[in-house]
């Protein structure tokens, strides 16, 4: 039985990306034939590696640990939660005995809600609350940095964060991960709006309404039970900027999440319009084509997505269920 597809549909109209041909083209490239350093910026660097969070754990510690050797500060941007990596990387500074004296940390971003207030880290709906059980409190605590080294989001301080980061010397390092709108952490195309990409980039913190395919992404994570309730997410979130990522010294993307053991796909085709898809505010992952730095992909998100016609594995059914009515 032959198939004839007559049936054309255009992309969903709240889509920041409308161009049917794109999102064709883009959803058929192969990450892994796009390896190394063939992007916009010639220091921008993409690597298909197995297990990534051994790369992110080895990295978070060796530039603690030469903190503590250089004696020199380090500013960090980090993601939240990631609880097995805090985990991991505070079971090698124990062991060792790094310090963490001279570690600034700040956040990607957290939670606030619609009266603009920001969930304190002891919150069960707070992101850095995560980081406060599973890297600072299992710290030994003669290890520890400062807290008032970690700066937490607050309704006050959101619209500033950004100065704050400034005033310290900038971040050193800032992780990021594609989240399933094809931004970065809550920056996505709602949420910080930009006419030219030359605008989105000197854009800073603030608290904003991420996209909806936040939303849903979140619900799948362990902190609201797995469970999908997107009813229960918060709908706003306090966010670093555009502009903290383009100050940062040194840029890692670690791509490997997959809420809750949820289907790759929830970063891969985000992940390949941002490597692929055109350079734009409407497509804010493509951001860190612009800048040097390593994008680490989990060689599960790098998979390519194959599309097998139904007609094909449906007669290979029907020919079973042929042959055993004619034995």
């Amino acid at each position: 039985m032959a198939f004839v597809n007559k049936f054309e549909v255009a992309p969903a109209e709240w889509l920041p990306i409308q161009d049917q041909e794109v999102i064709d083209r883009v959803g058929y490239m192969d990450i892994s034939e796009h390896q190394g350093k063939v992007y916009e910026n010639p220091d921008f660097d993409v690597q298909v590696v197995w297990e990534l969070e051994d790369y992110f754990v080895t990295d978070l510690f060796q530039r603690i640990r030469m903190s503590d050797v250089n004696d020199k500060k380090l500013v960090m941007i980090l993601p939240s939660p990631e609880n097995a990596i805090f985990i991991s990387c505070v079971e090698a500074l124990n062991k060792y005995q790094v310090s963490c004296r001279n570690v600034h940390v700040f956040f990607l971003y957290e939670y606030a809600n619609e009266k603009g207030e920001v969930a304190p880290w002891q919150s069960p709906y707070s992101r850095s609350g995560h980081f406060m059980r599973y890297f600072y409190n299992r710290l030994e605590e003669h290890l520890r940095m400062p807290i008032e080294q970690v700066h937490f989001f607050t309704k006050e301080n959101a619209s500033n964060y950004s100065d704050m980061i400034a005033a310290e010397g900038g971040a050193d390092v800032i992780y990021t991960t594609i989240s399933w709108s094809g931004g970065i952490g809550a920056i996505d195309a709602e949420s910080y709006p930009a006419e030219t990409m030359e605008e989105f980039l000197e854009m800073g913190s603030g608290i904003v309404k991420p996209c909806m395919e936040n939303l849903a992404f979140d619900s799948l994570r362990g902190m609201f039970g797995c469970s999908g309730d997107v009813g229960n997410v918060p709908s706003y979130t306090a966010t670093i900027g555009p502009r903290d990522i383009a100050a940062a010294k040194e840029r890692v993307h670690v791509e490997y999440l997959s809420a809750c053991g949820g289907s790759p796909s929830l970063q891969n085709y985000p992940l390949k319009m941002a490597l692929f898809g055109p350079v734009s505010p409407k497509n804010p992952g493509s951001m860190m084509r612009l800048f040097p730095g390593t994008c680490f992909i989990d060689e599960n998100v790098a998979k390519n997505v194959e599309y097998t016609p139904d007609q094909d594995w449906l007669q290979v059914e029907l020919d079973k269920i042929r042959e055993k009515e004619e034995a």
